[in-house]
């Protein structure tokens, strides 16, 4: 496994994440809504009492789909809460790796160039080797934390 791309890959997705737990939510309101009773009619004494069966099959399948979204938000959320834990514990102790990582994969523009994120570091725009040389360090260290020691052997 290469660990310097999953923990490249799992920066890239962390905005993502906190979209999806958004369209989870929304998800499982949808579904709420459907089950919600409908408007009080009036009442048609020529059907039978109970007009839909499926009526209880239909609400134990939202009540399922609704528990497996309830559960989807739950881990999404606790992966958010260790990636966050990490990039906190690097911000800390290496201020210029933090920022990079903030730059590059958390902040809301798509794809900001190596150039300007070396110029918001303080770096000349002719300085690529340092600035390559921080993103690789960055993701280092983010794997080794979020991997463990298997992460360190394979850098």
């Amino acid at each position: 496994m290469n660990y310097i791309k999953e923990a490249e890959d799992i920066l890239i997705n962390h905005r993502k994440l906190n979209d999806s737990i958004n369209n989870l939510n929304a998800r499982k309101n949808y579904i709420a809504n459907q089950g919600k009773p409908k408007e009080l009619g009036g009442i048609d004494y020529s059907k039978p009492g109970i007009q839909r069966q499926n009526y209880s099959n239909n609400t134990i399948t939202q009540m399922c789909e609704i528990m497996q979204i309830n559960e989807q938000i739950k881990e999404t959320e606790a992966e958010l809460v260790i990636v966050n834990n990490i990039l906190k514990q690097i911000d800390k102790e290496d201020e210029t790796l933090g920022k990079f990582i903030q730059l590059k994969y958390i902040e809301g523009q798509k794809k900001k160039s190596m150039r300007k994120i070396a110029a918001e570091l303080g770096y000349s725009e002719d300085s690529n080797d340092t600035i390559y040389n921080i993103k690789n360090k960055a993701l280092r260290e983010f794997a080794i934390r979020y991997f463990g020691s298997i992460a360190r052997k394979s850098t």
